[in-house]
């Protein structure tokens, strides 16, 4: 089985959601997904990380989210059974990203 990347933003250009409210939005975004995409497994889309939750890394303050993406591809866990990692970016939000399995 492959994986493939998935990502969005949770829109909050002051920074200001607590970790509590940024895991309540993303688990609303995998849920969607899950309804979009099925609850089947290997979607390569964001509902698999659907009960695994995500990782927040405040102290990586990105400033595009191009920025946001090459961070979470290339610094963080790469594991697509691992959770979503989740990285600020200033005055646009929190982006979300994450490898899924296919």
């Amino acid at each position: 089985m492959g994986s493939n990347y998935d990502s969005t933003l949770i829109k909050d250009p002051e920074l200001k959601m607590s970790d509590r409210e940024v895991i309540k939005a993303a688990e609303k975004i995998f849920e969607q997904s899950a309804y979009e995409y099925g609850h089947r497994g290997y979607t390569g889309k964001l509902a698999e990380k659907l009960g695994i939750g995500i990782a927040i890394f405040r102290g990586h303050s990105c400033n595009s989210i191009e920025e946001a993406e090459k961070c979470i591809m290339e610094d963080f866990n790469h594991d697509k059974w691992g959770p979503a990692d989740v990285v600020p970016v200033k005055n646009v939000g929190w982006y979300i990203g994450g490898w899924c399995s296919t």
